[in-house]
């Protein structure tokens, strides 16, 4: 009975030390990172007011951090102090195994990951999403009434452009939307303005005109304060900025697991799989940006011989009908010369019989010749004009069956070009799938193992803190930054770049670091109290 007390006084003991440790370290850390949100925010271009509306938030951001780390602070620096006081000693000659002044940290470590992990997959997404609601909420207060409706919007991280209309090839009534993180910092409104591609620079000039500069108000959204007015102004936005994608920040834990048992589904529903798995969604747009570039330009290329073709096929025709009107013409002449030999028998017979003499008769025999001459050259002339038409023709004739022959072939080729990209458009959208698919386990898997983190820092600071053997704030506030900075966050973040970036699992990318922080300090504790 008095054991069962003693190891009751001692646990007790022990938390309040812990507590009295660990109460001010999660102050200091919440405070730090609070301070660095805030600072980075400022930097970027957000101001005061909204700084100040955006605290509860800030604050819920910095505890799935600031826990973890105040762990491994408290239990250092309270495990140190008792080392340097040789209570441990104490305690282990007294017959208590060091088991029982470990395990009481250990549950705290246990209910402190479970608290955290219900702040990074519930209450922080939510915190997140409201963030998003206030900022949408002032900027419709912003647009409300001057920009009701806009043709175009123009996504430019981190800018956002709206385009109310286009008149004569001018971009009227435009709204520019810049944002820090997911926080809007500036309106920019202009009446109109122009937007300029410069690829040398791989940039965009936008040039606005008649405008004011706002900044929205987060904690009173029925104001709208004017921060200044211009006549002419321009800024450069680079190409090569990140783009700003949906977050899966914004959604809880249960609903990205949700998320992905759709994806899961309809991936199962689609019989194909992409034809090669080691292409990365990149390669694949890559390759179908270059398919439907080619297949854009086929068309274009179909589209010219085919007008090609009507030109050619109607001056076939024109010259078909022309034909004919010269062989009518022709006809014309020839019945002509009938009539005009006719009449030159006639007028012979007229001379036996002595009815024309003299003149007349010379001069109509005369005017007779002449018209069968005329008529005869004017055949001759249709002639030549029916054989340079004939000639046309052949070559009209030639053209439309080459230009029939490449038609047909740039159809056969559109057909299995078009084909192909439908192909990688389902292989493209099978690999973004399952890219949002791998995005969302990793949303999935930081969260939990940064929950579970506290885990490993506990473990590793009670040797940590027994080795130091002081008890001392600055003593254990450097401990823990040089395993959170020089240790943990580096392998959290090259487990990050591994998981994003290449096709390393996503479990033994993002858990590694608290395998490797746990499997550490169950090695340092061991050789600490078998050695």
């Amino acid at each position: 009975m008095s054991r069962v007390f003693v190891h009751k006084t001692l646990q007790r003991y022990l938390m309040t030390e812990w507590f009295r440790m660990f109460l001010p370290s999660l102050a200091c850390f919440e405070l730090l990172l609070f301070l660095g949100f805030s600072i980075q925010l400022l930097h970027k271009g957000l101001d005061i007011i909204t700084l100040r509306v955006l605290i509860p938030h800030l604050f819920i951001q910095a505890f799935p951090y600031s826990i973890p780390s105040a762990l491994l602070t408290a239990t250092s620096m309270t495990y140190g102090r008792m080392s340097a006081d040789h209570e441990i000693i104490a305690i282990q000659t007294s017959g208590v195994h060091i088991l029982r002044i470990i395990t009481p940290v250990l549950a705290i470590g246990v209910i402190f990951s479970i608290i955290t992990l219900a702040l990074s997959a519930e209450i922080l997404p939510r915190s997140c999403y409201k963030i998003i609601l206030l900022q949408e909420r002032a900027i419709n207060n912003i647009l409300a009434g001057r920009l009701a409706t806009f043709q175009k919007k123009i996504d430019l991280h981190p800018y956002q452009i709206y385009i109310g209309s286009v008149e004569d090839d001018k971009n009227k009534d435009i709204a520019v939307i810049e944002y820090a993180n997911d926080y809007v910092t500036n309106v920019i409104l202009a009446e109109e303005g122009s937007i300029t591609m410069d690829e040398a620079e791989n940039k965009i000039l936008l040039t606005l005109y008649r405008g004011e500069f706002l900044k929205p108000n987060y904690k009173k959204l029925e104001e709208v304060p004017r921060v200044g007015v211009f006549r002419e102004t321009t800024f450069e936005i680079s190409l090569k900025e990140k783009k700003r994608e949906s977050s899966s920040k914004y959604m809880t834990v249960f609903q990205l697991c949700k998320y992905n048992s759709e994806i899961n589904d309809e991936l199962a529903k689609n019989p194909k799989t992409p034809s090669n798995s080691k292409k990365d969604k990149d390669a694949l747009m890559k390759e179908l940006t270059d398919g439907r570039n080619e297949f854009g330009n086929l068309s274009r290329k179909r589209d010219k011989l085919s007008a090609e073709l009507k030109r050619s096929t109607e001056n076939l025709a024109r010259q078909a009908s022309k034909i004919e009107g010269l062989e009518n013409e022709s006809k014309i002449a020839k019945n002509y010369i009938l009539v005009a030999n006719e009449n030159l028998i006639r007028v012979k017979k007229e001379m036996k019989a002595g009815v024309l003499t003299g003149e007349d008769r010379d001069k109509k025999i005369m005017q007779i010749k002449e018209t069968i001459e005329r008529e005869k050259q004017r055949i001759y002339n249709i002639e030549k004009k029916v054989a340079a038409a004939g000639e046309i023709q052949r070559e009209e004739t030639q053209k439309i069956a080459s230009l029939s022959q490449a038609i047909s072939e740039i159809n056969i080729w559109r057909d299995a070009l078009r084909k192909d990209i439908e192909a990688l458009e389902e292989e493209s959208a099978v690999a973004e799938k399952e890219d949002l698919r791998r995005k969302n386990d990793i949303s999935i898997h930081k969260r939990l193992s940064q929950a579970l983190s506290c885990i490993p820092f506990v473990i590793i600071g009670v040797p940590l803190g027994i080795m130091l053997r002081s008890g001392h704030l600055m003593i254990g506030f450097g401990a823990s930054f040089m395993v959170v900075l020089f240790l943990y966050y580096p392998l959290v973040v090259t487990g990050m770049v591994l998981a994003k970036d290449t096709f390393v699992p996503v479990i033994p990318a993002l858990w590694g670091p608290n395998i490797i922080l746990f499997t550490g300090g169950m090695f340092v504790f061991r050789r600490l109290f078998t050695g």
